[in-house]
């Protein structure tokens, strides 16, 4: 046991290997520590555009993230929100959305959303037969068909102490001209306490843009 840890303090230090270190290349150190610095009125707000950006010494080059040790990997944020949260307010409720866009593409579109709130009114706003707190939720699809036909479906429920309430809406629209278009649909509404409230519509319109 003592040769062998004789010898593992007196061997000497490049025997024992050691996994190489990684080492930046000499133009990107001194690029770190001395970078180009613009003072012009022409650099302002313009950090991001490479024509705006100062020259680079001679000996120099511009640096990216994968020059960086362990980066290489971008920061890709979305061109908008998928959610959202909204207060609303009426005569006939009041409560708080929360939705979010479950799909959007340039053919289809799917949007989802729950409220919460209070009912003031009764028989108004797509909504049951009395006051309270409810629950409300809504789904929204839209669906192109073709270059000239669109499919268009939203389905609308509340419930609260005085039962539920269903409209659902479905549309189709298509364009027989440039300033022409056809439009038909269905549409049906259900109440839960009120069958008297029961419908079912059909529709068929020729729109004209002027």
């Amino acid at each position: 046991m003592l040769p062998l840890l004789w010898l593992a303090f007196s061997a000497p230090p490049t025997a024992i290997a050691l996994p190489p270190l990684p080492v930046l290349q000499p133009e990107v150190v001194q690029r770190l520590i001395d970078p180009p610095r613009c003072l012009k009125a022409r650099c302002v707000n313009g950090e991001w555009s490479v024509d705006a950006m100062a020259d680079i010494p001679s000996g120099q080059r511009r640096l990216d993230a994968d020059d960086l040790p362990g980066s290489g990997g971008r920061l890709r944020l979305p061109d908008e929100r998928r959610d959202w949260m909204k207060a609303q307010g009426s005569n006939a409720r009041v409560g708080m959305q929360y939705g979010v866009q479950a799909m959007k593409t340039r053919d289809t579109s799917v949007r989802v959303s729950v409220d919460t709130g209070y009912r003031l009114q009764g028989y108004a706003d797509d909504g049951t037969a009395g006051t309270g707190p409810i629950l409300r939720g809504q789904v929204e699809w839209n669906q192109a068909l073709g270059k000239r036909a669109r499919l268009s479906q939203t389905t609308r429920i509340e419930t609260g102490q005085h039962g539920a309430y269903l409209r659902n809406s479905l549309l189709v629209n298509v364009q027989l001209q440039p300033m022409l278009t056809l439009s038909s649909g269905v549409e049906m509404r259900r109440d839960s306490d009120l069958v008297g409230r029961n419908q079912t519509d059909a529709t068929l319109r020729l729109k004209y843009a002027f």
